[in-house]
């Protein structure tokens, strides 16, 4: 047999092997179409070594000009949610601003304009979850590996042409998963909102067991501080502001929500500053946190032995949330991102995020829509946000002190808000009682199990079941 023929079979073995694997393909993705919809072709596959190269020669001034704007704002955002995130994932509140290193990592090898990537609430709570049982150093460590491993795996999976990957999580499970996320980041934050201490689990409703028992011992200063943040929030993204001081239509209608978590967090500082709230009321602060950048170290400290699920979930959370939202921005604009590239691109900020005692990054949707509302035009906002940050770590760290705990806490339980998937609920509820039913064990198994094994669960069920009904089974889902 000479090599002609070998390479013939090899070239057919292969042929054969792909087209196999793209009707296996078809099929899972059918089994989440709705009725009449197609799944579409995948993308062409294609990478570049830095998308910076491309578009910043053609960068004009004035567009300069509103992306310094838009990262100031976006910066304001990201010092409040960084750190109430980091507090979420159970890390220290000053890692959440660590993020400087993946934002400059994804300008330059993002495909998106608009994308502003760093803390979010729904990575965060799945963290939590994978390190809830360590303490102190151990946990830091595992979740700057566990970040590390997460980055591999989505640089490997977009060099591969793998990006489709994501498709397989069926709609309905992705949006259980977030609306248990939100619960779940509720019960986290029982403890700092009534001042109690509650006993950490990677199961969220062990964490609420653990709240509600604990509760007759909240500390009433601390309720009512959580109450007046939680107030003063609700009221500065709900109130007509813009209208009753009559501003320039220039000025986005939602400024004052956007600032609030800023807002309230400087206020409550000045508060617990002047009246020594944290002394003489027992409201618990930040404290003493590490000034200047972090140093260099290796992610790979602590073993991760029979953590490979825990990276397949995060790693799904982390490309899920980020694919998702550079796409939806992307579509506004008319504009188109390389699916590939975004997980190369997600991927390396996190590895290299990981070197410099960061946890796990995703795209944000709150600062990425803030970016673009407030002029930001290119990745050069994300430029602008990491050197602020920079600067902030290495000469401001001081002024975070003093930061009440429970305004924390009340940042991310108004955030919540956002994660629950009222639309769909309500859409499952009007269209079928049976997928409604089906919904709410997603969401149950999320609660019940943690993020990792809800997760995959939830995958096995909603393709048994669909793979039952396509065998004739009846089923009222």
């Amino acid at each position: 047999m000479d090599y002609a023929d070998v390479k013939w079979r090899r070239e057919g073995v292969l042929s054969s092997m792909q087209s196999s694997a793209r009707r296996v393909s078809d099929f899972l993705l059918s089994l989440d179409a709705e009725p009449g919809e197609k799944a579409s072709p995948p993308p062409p596959f294609s990478l570049e070594v830095a998308p910076i190269l491309r578009w910043l020669p053609k960068t004009k001034a004035a567009d300069a000009v509103g992306d310094i704007i838009a990262c100031l704002t976006v910066t304001t955002m990201l010092i409040p949610q960084g750190m109430a995130y980091s507090t979420l994932a159970g890390l220290s509140p000053i890692v959440g601003l660590y993020c400087y290193v993946p934002l400059l990592v994804y300008a330059i090898l993002g495909t998106s304009s608009f994308l502003v990537v760093g803390p979010v609430a729904l990575v965060s709570t799945t963290v939590f979850s994978m390190v809830a049982t360590l303490e102190g150093p151990a946990r830091a460590a595992m979740a700057s590996a566990l970040m590390f491993a997460c980055g591999v795996l989505s640089t490997v999976l977009g060099v591969l042409g793998l990006a489709r990957i994501v498709d397989y999580v069926p709609k309905d499970v992705l949006s259980a998963f977030t609306t248990g996320a939100a619960f779940n980041l509720m019960f986290t934050q029982l403890g700092p909102i009534f001042g109690i201490k509650v006993a950490t689990s990677h199961m969220p409703i062990v964490m609420l067991k653990n709240a509600l028992v604990a509760l007759p011992t909240l500390h009433t200063y601390t309720t009512g501080f959580s109450a007046a943040a939680i107030a003063a929030l609700l009221l500065l993204k709900k109130l007509p502001l813009h209208a009753w001081l009559k501003l320039s239509a220039s000025v986005p209608k939602s400024i004052f929500g956007t600032l609030g978590p800023f807002t309230v967090m400087v206020l409550s500082t000045l508060l617990n500053s002047v009246y020594g709230l944290s002394q003489k009321r027992g409201i618990a602060e930040v404290g003493v946190v590490p000034s200047g950048l972090p140093s260099l170290s290796s992610p790979l400290s602590v073993s991760l032995a029979g953590r490979s699920k825990d990276i397949a979930v995060l790693t799904f959370v982390v490309l899920l949330e980020s694919l998702a939202i550079g796409k939806s921005l992307a579509a506004k604009a008319g504009q188109s991102i390389n699916s590939a590239q975004e997980f190369v691109a997600i991927g390396l900020a996190n590895v290299a995020g990981s070197f410099f005692q960061g946890y796990s990054i995703a795209a944000s949707f709150s600062r990425s829509a803030i970016f673009v509302s407030t002029g930001g035009k290119s990745q050069l906002g994300g430029i602008g946000s990491a050197i602020s940050l920079m600067l902030i770590l290495t000469f401001f760290t001081p002024l975070f002190t003093h930061v009440p705990k429970p305004a924390l806490a009340a940042v991310l339980m108004v955030a919540t808000s956002n994660l629950i998937d009222t639309q769909r609920i309500a859409e499952l509820w009007t269209q079928s009682k049976g997928k409604f039913a089906l919904y709410a064990v997603y969401v149950g198994l999320m609660l019940v199990f943690g993020a990792g094994e809800g997760l995959l669960a939830s995958i096995a069920l909603f393709y048994a079941v669909n793979v039952l009904k396509r065998v004739g089974l009846p089923l009222p889902f």
